[in-house]
């Protein structure tokens, strides 16, 4: 494997300008302790290699303390995992035809592999049969002979002070929740894959904190405003007292007044003004820089981290591979590998194929359940309004309707990704991914689109189908029914289902975390309590822990981005959004390095140069943010509308008349009823009459939808094309590093003429001063 170490120090930093020194303090009031935070120093580092004598003479010149903590804690344990991953063991099979030759077979035990017959543990007797080396930890576990492998935590009791306990006491804990990240430290216990997600979601938190400032004022406006709406003063007041509204069915539907819907169109302005629109488009915006602003960020930690070029060399074949091919060696293709020189058994893509399908299929059937989920509980709010309406609460029965049919649709939601998640795992696993990365990916993306369609198939449903199909009393028949937006609209609904979901997802979250700890207070009570754990190994404590696998992580980021869906898609109907995000993540992030901490294994701390595929997600949301916004705006809100009736009907800026002006007639005589006119809260149709209104605030919508998005991509790509993903300080240090590496692996200092001492003071000029980050890297 190839590392990056450090080779020499960097003697001499350039003074820090006014900006840095202005950042520096006030980062202070969110810094922890001093002893959290040492002067780290500057090193430059390259690609360790034996050739290169400037390792052995830096490292020959530390102290023995230097020397002992050259290595990180992940260092130390990636390359134990890398010499575990590579180390042979021989195994005897008889299962092997006299035609089948093996590749390379010993005749002997090589030097360094270890029989299996003699490894602790095994009492297996040796036989005369096919020799078959085994490479790798992996295979050792697939095979029984171990149940499992993994780095060993730090003992959190004890005077002696340690990683893990800094981190428990200043990461793990909610009372640091305002402080920053020790980042470099997470990185150094736990490694880059966990470290990265862990600046993610801190500069997520960063970022949330000017869109939940601007959400909040917005919301407090339209609170203060919505009293004195004239679309709610003609609601509420004698004009809605006065006017009734056309029954959702025929026969068994009642009539309704307008006024009936006085306390759900008065909330309904909170959320549903013309400054949520202004809230829309800087949401939209916000999504984009974020995206940029992050790339940024993870390329300077990447830089720090030492991830730059990092690539996965040389990456191990799964264990569950090999077994796969082991248990069905004749059923797959053998094929030549020219750097191995050797013949390998392969899976072909046909045989793949199939399982290819089949995942297709699976998530195409999955989606199609949620689809029939949420018919189900569209039915149930069609027949709890016919209820509702007929009782004392029908002032309150849009509200009522829809928050217990969010509830209804968060239970199915939860219930159904739990099922989801381990269909997704067992169809991966059939597909037979030969490396860790693709099954990764592959998982990744089924439990992503079956996430997506599961959280927001309900919210899609009420911005853009809910009301769109409405009938005419003359068109009902007498089983026929639909379900018709509120007088006040359906942005509220919107919001309503928005904040259950968001709410429901926290609470459900904490109880989960709440249940986990009295198990494990539970368990440890039973087993004899803290003294037992005492008389334990530390290997023997960590057994007992969770493992984190693919779907931890996973998992993690799928919550994120399902989280930025809900606060940049349906920004226009909750403007509370971010802030909730932001509450629930600062919770959310301690819950998270508490978990990592003490309740999993200590993971292997494989490499990374990023959160990898989760940024082409979560770009692609910020895309569609745009889209969704726009459309809302122009068919769910009243704004459009609203505009048409200043241009059009109105001679001022009020709204006075607006109510009347959106309803169109409908003779009750086609109804046969005794009343003599009804309404219908639409300009859908010219049901009776041609209204060329009807085609004025149709062109009205669709051109704000054309005209919103080129602005917004406009300076979307604008912003994009002013900020490299790279920061050019970044970019200046990555060149210059290379050309360092570059100089040490070929040249000398005699071969320079140049004393060490002034080239020292060269190279640090070159690079401009490099220093790595300090433990606290980014702000959570």
């Amino acid at each position: 494997m190839q590392m990056k170490l450090r080779i020499e120090k960097i003697e001499n930093q350039q003074p820090k300008s006014y900006w840095r020194r202005f950042n520096t303090w006030w980062k202070k009031t969110f810094l922890l302790h001093s002893e959290l935070a040492p002067e780290d120093l500057g090193y430059y580092t390259a690609v360790c290699s034996s050739e290169t004598a400037r390792f052995k003479h830096f490292f020959g010149g530390l102290s023995d303390r230097e020397k002992n903590s050259y290595f990180t804690a992940a260092e130390r344990s990636l390359l134990t995992y890398e010499l575990l991953s590579r180390s042979h063991a021989n195994d005897f099979n008889d299962d092997h035809e006299e035609d089948e030759p093996i590749q390379n077979a010993p005749t002997k035990i090589p030097e360094g592999t270890i029989p299996l017959s003699n490894i602790a543990g095994v009492n297996m007797p040796v036989p005369k049969m096919s020799v078959i080396q085994i490479t790798g930890i992996g295979r050792l576990i697939s095979k029984k002979v171990y149940d499992c492998y993994f780095p060993l935590h730090q003992p959190v009791d004890g005077a002696k002070l340690n990683d893990r306990k800094i981190l428990r006491k200043d990461w793990a804990t909610l009372c640091q929740c305002f402080k920053f990240q020790p980042l470099n430290l997470v990185r150094s216990y736990m490694g880059e894959k966990l470290a990265f997600y862990s600046a993610f979601i801190g500069f997520y938190n960063q970022m949330l904190i000017p869109a939940a400032f601007v959400g909040l004022l917005i919301f407090i406006y339209g609170a203060a405003s919505a009293p004195a709406d004239h679309a709610t003063i003609d609601i509420c007041g004698s004009f809605g007292d006065s006017t009734y509204m056309c029954p959702t069915c025929n026969q068994i539907c009642p009539f309704r007044k307008l006024s009936d819907s006085c306390v759900y169109s008065t909330v309904s302005r909170v959320f549903d003004n013309a400054v949520t629109v202004v809230f829309a488009v800087l949401m939209s915006l916000w999504a984009r820089w974020f995206i940029e602003l992050w790339k940024r960020r993870q390329s300077v930690l990447r830089y720090d981290w030492d991830s730059t070029d990092f690539e996965g060399n040389l990456e191990p074949t799964r264990p569950e591979y090999e077994t796969e091919i082991e248990k069905h060696r004749k059923k797959y293709l053998k094929k030549y590998n020219p750097l191995t020189k050797e013949y390998e058994t392969v899976i072909q893509m046909k045989k793949r194929l199939p399982f290819y399908l089949v995942a297709i299929l699976v998530v195409l059937i999955t989606v199609a359940i949620v689809c029939t989920a949420l018919f189900s509980i569209i039915v149930y709010r069609v027949k709890m309004n016919y209820i509702l309406k007929e009782t004392s609460v029908q002032a309150y029965a849009s509200i009522i309707i829809t928050i217990t049919s969010a509830i209804m649709n968060l239970i199915c939601t939860l219930g159904l990704s739990v099922l989801y998640y381990r269909l997704a795992k067992k169809i991966t696993d059939l597909e037979h991914h030969n490396f860790q990365s693709t099954y990764d990916g592959s998982l990744t993306i089924k439990i992503y689109i079956f996430q997506f369609a599961n959280y927001y198939s309900s919210f899609f449903y009420i911005a853009f189908f809910k009301g769109r199909f409405n009938t005419y009393p003359s068109q009902y028949g007498s089983q026929s029914f639909d379900e018709p937006c509120d007088p006040g609209g359906c942005l509220l609904e919107l919001s309503i289902q928005l904040l259950i979901f968001m709410i429901g997802n926290q609470i459900v979250n904490i109880i989960a975390q709440l249940v986990w700890v009295m198990r494990d207070i539970s368990a440890c009570a039973c087993c004899g309590g803290s003294s037992n754990k005492n008389a334990q190994k530390q290997w023997e404590i960590d057994k007992n822990l969770d493992d984190i696998d693919s779907i931890t992580l996973i998992d993690e980021y799928i919550t994120l981005a399902i989280q930025f869906g809900f606060v940049t898609l349906f920004a226009v109907a909750f403007p509370l959004a971010p802030l909730f995000a932001l509450l629930n993540n600062l919770i959310e992030l301690r819950l998270d390095a508490w978990k990592f901490l003490l309740k999993y294994r200590r993971p292997i701390p494989y490499k990374a140069s990023g959160i990898g595929i989760w940024n082409d997600i979560i770009s692609g949301v910020s895309y569609l943010a745009v889209l969704t916004n726009g459309v809302i705006i122009a068919w769910t809100s009243q704004f459009v509308t609203e505009v048409a009736y200043r241009s059009i009907q109105s001679t001022g800026t009020s709204l006075g008349g607006y109510v009347n002006w959106t309803l169109a007639y409908f003779p009750i005589s086609d109804y046969n009823q005794t009343v003599i006119w009804i309404f219908v809260i639409q300009l859908v149709h010219p049901y009776y009459s041609e209204r060329i209104v009807y085609w004025n605030v149709l062109a009205a919508r669709l051109a704000f939808i054309i005209v919103f998005e080129h602005i917004i991509y406009v300076i979307v790509y604008s912003i994009q094309w002013l900020t490299p993903d790279v920061p050019k300080k970044i970019q200046c240090k990555i060149i210059h590093e290379r050309v360092f590496d570059q100089r040490e692996r070929w040249t000398t200092p005699a071969e320079l003429d140049i004393e060490p001492t002034s080239q020292s003071k060269y190279r640090t000029l070159l690079l401009g001063g490099r220093t790595k980050a300090s433990h606290f890297s980014n702000a959570e």
